[in-house]
């Protein structure tokens, strides 16, 4: 019987969508406009799309993974539910005062968000639990009432609990709950101990607020979409919904933890290049996304990404590592990942100096770039890809979309060119200079700033937008090899269909990394695994298929924040232990260019990774042709070049018609359903097995 997936990754511009037939190997994709009053429209058009396209149907579809940025868009739009926060006496601020830090050293006007919860909605009770777990003042149930006839009396949609110490011991906690349950039955709550059982107090106030803001929206929207398969389906798909970690669970399991899947599109990304990565034998890798509204890094070192504990969410700039600067801290293992405001739809300006802006306001689905003749009149990066040549308007889409020149020059002619008296070809030159420099910066941020040289790494480019600006920031960067993967415009929907079903477990356990401890410590793993098993189980995922990893997350003691330290023994001994604290000693001078193996060594949290294999789809391979792609090319046409500060005659190909060990010199574009491909002049690509494009810029280090 036929085996279907869908991968459908909602993105801030387009929804992309990829059907995989598990049978035949084949691929499907579909690419359609964003509708951000009601995301789930877009999701079922592209079902609606691929039913009406094959004659047999959806008939065999058992897997839908679904990539969503309802929670992160809630926050960023300040349309969550309305919350009431319980906490204990004395700490009714702590969302308002957070932590002190800033993200410049001499400009002390941080604009913070303000808090989810106002203030008359934070609300304190008497009872106080010490951070050993010791009750050392017991709960007052009247305190909790009082609340409840404010909340009643507000109309709260949901209610957050973070009491004091609560990881230490939840018993306090679980009394609130239990009464909260009982006098407002319908009203989503939220148990910090349930969900971040970790220390930090600001940290998990931010995160246990952000999961009640989010969480009646996020249930309503999974209902909808649960009900709309339903309704087209039967049976209807099993629901996945990939988590910023990296790996998917199904939707009544993550319909209670929103938070865990605030930068899941971008993740389903970065797992798609680690899969890409391994199967061409590439290890070291930068993963760099950019799509409609943002462009997004991150690092794989040795076929694994960089994992960080915590999210910010409305920021205005990202911190190193886990060094919280600025915005809503959430608790949430994470990829890590480093964003700008610079995509395809963002919004080029000038400011009153005369100086050119782009982003970070974007043209979006609606009314996106001008070119689009959707409505919009603002000059894009989009636009001015379209001004210089990059983007052919014949090929947009597949053709389905036409794309309107004479909109884009009009826009970027009067809104730049006339303002900085410079012919519109310049502006649009001007508006790809600003960008890329924001882009570089943040390839930096992954790799430089974390001690890593970008030349030993390849650039992986995707979105619809990264293989339009790739050959640009390797020449900024010196990068040698870049990899342009098949359907960059669909690749993080790619990365849905091919992801494990994950579950992460962290406790909190302040222990010294000494032999007295090491029962203890190894006791907190094995409860952080038990859990992590009990979710597989609920998952469904056979036995044969579990596979959990062991963490402890160490620092020096009186250090502020901590290393993640793989287990990978059975700590069972004290050289076992020792194993790992020299683990953690390597680790730290790979970090921070020092260690002190005198230091005492402490464990902060005992952590677990459950993974459910899900069997991998085998893509189908090109057949080969000769080095000559010349029955590929499909005409020329002019192409600004900055390099040549020149118009250069540019042979344009159809990626669909390329075989494998195609050759292609620069300049050239390749033109493609969900997006193009620049080739620089002396830049040289070579089509592989799968249909990756392997470009060879000529720099970087010799590999």
């Amino acid at each position: 019987m036929t085996r279907l997936r869908i991968g459908v990754d909602v993105g801030g511009t387009f929804t992309d969508h990829i059907l995989f037939d598990e049978e035949s190997g084949a691929l499907y994709t579909f690419k359609t406009p964003s509708t951000p009053q009601d995301p789930s429209r877009s999701v079922m058009d592209g079902v609606h799309q691929f039913a009406t396209e094959r004659p047999e149907g959806l008939t065999g579809l058992w897997l839908m993974a679904h990539g969503t940025t309802v929670n992160t868009n809630a926050i960023l739009s300040r349309t969550g539910a309305k919350v009431g926060l319980i906490t204990t006496k004395g700490f009714r601020d702590v969302l308002a005062i957070g932590r002190q830090t800033r993200p410049h050293f001499y400009r002390w006007d941080v604009d913070r968000p303000e808090p989810l919860v106002p203030r008359y909605l934070r609300l304190e009770v008497s009872e106080r639990i010490d951070s050993q777990g010791r009750v050392l003042l017991p709960l007052d149930a009247e305190d909790v009432h009082r609340c409840i006839d404010v909340f009643k009396s507000e109309g709260v949609d949901a209610v957050a609990v973070c009491l004091l110490h609560s990881y230490a011991n939840p018993i306090h906690e679980g009394r609130v709950k239990e009464i909260l349950k009982e006098a407002l039955p319908g009203v989503y709550l939220a148990i910090s101990s349930e969900l971040s059982p970790e220390f930090r107090e600001f940290e998990r106030s931010s995160t246990v607020t952000a999961v009640a803001y989010v969480g009646p929206v996020f249930q309503k929207y999974i209902r909808e979409l649960q009900q709309g398969l339903a309704q087209e389906l039967n049976p209807a798909p099993h629901l996945y919904i990939m988590q910023s970690s990296g790996g998917m669970a199904s939707a009544r399991v993550e319909v209670d933890r929103p938070h865990l899947t605030l930068e899941s599109g971008p993740a389903a990304g970065v797992l798609a290049t680690v899969d890409l990565g391994n199967r061409l034998g590439m290890k070291d890798l930068i993963s760099f996304d950019i799509g409609g509204t943002t462009a997004k890094a991150s690092l794989i070192r040795d076929g694994r990404p960089s994992m960080v504990s915590m999210l910010e969410i409305g920021k205005e700039a990202t911190g190193y590592y886990g060094i919280r600067i600025t915005g809503l801290p959430i608790r949430a293992p994470s990829i890590d990942l480093v964003e700008c405001s610079a995509g395809g739809g963002s919004v080029a300006w000038v400011d009153v100096a005369g100086l050119l802006k782009v982003g970070p306001k974007s043209a979006g689905a609606v009314p996106g770039p001008a070119c689009y003749d959707t409505g919009g009149s603002e000059p894009t990066v989009t636009d001015a890809n379209v001004v210089l040549g990059r983007i052919s308007p014949d090929y947009f889409l597949g053709g389905r979309m036409a794309l309107k020149p004479d909109l884009a020059h009009r826009a970027i002619d009067e809104k730049i060119g006339k303002k900085l008296g410079m012919p519109a070809h310049e502006a649009a030159q001007g508006i790809l200079d600003v960008v890329n420099a924001n882009m570089v910066r943040i390839l930096r941020v992954v790799s430089v700033s974390r001690g890593f040289d970008p030349r030993q790494f390849v650039l992986v480019a995707h979105g619809g937008a990264g293989p339009l600006h790739a050959g640009d920031l390797a020449e900024e960067l010196g990068v040698g090899r870049i990899v342009i993967p098949p359907n960059p415009g669909l690749f993080s929907a790619m990365g849905l269909i091919i992801s494990d079903v994950q579950t992460i477990a962290t406790a909190t356990r302040f222990l010294r990394a000494v032999p007295e401890n090491l029962s203890a410590i190894r006791e907190g793993l094995i409860q952080q695994v038990d859990q992590c098993l009990d979710t597989l189980n609920i998952e469904a995922i056979p036995e044969r298929d579990q596979v959990v990893e062991r963490f402890l997350e160490m620092r020096y003691v009186r250090q502020n924040f901590e290393l993640e330290v793989p287990v990978t023994n059975e700590l069972a001994t004290e050289s076992d232990l020792e194993d790992v604290v020299a683990y953690f000693h390597r680790l730290h001078q790979q970090s921070y260019g020092h260690f002190d193996a005198e230091a005492p060594v402490e464990v902060v949290n005992v952590k677990a990774r459950g993974v459910g294999r899900i069997p991998k789809p085998q893509p189908a391979l090109l057949p080969s042709g000769g080095a000559d792609p010349k029955d590929a090319m499909i005409g020329r046409r002019r192409v600004f070049f900055k390099g040549y500060n020149d118009w250069l005659e540019c042979p344009h190909y159809d990626r669909v018609k390329l075989l494998r060990n195609n050759i292609i010199k620069g300049p050239a574009m390749v033109c493609e359903f969900d997006s193009s491909v620049t080739i620089l002049p002396d830049h040289k690509a070579v089509v592989g097995s799968m249909g990756e494009l392997v470009i060879e810029t000529g720099k970087g280090e010799k590999s």
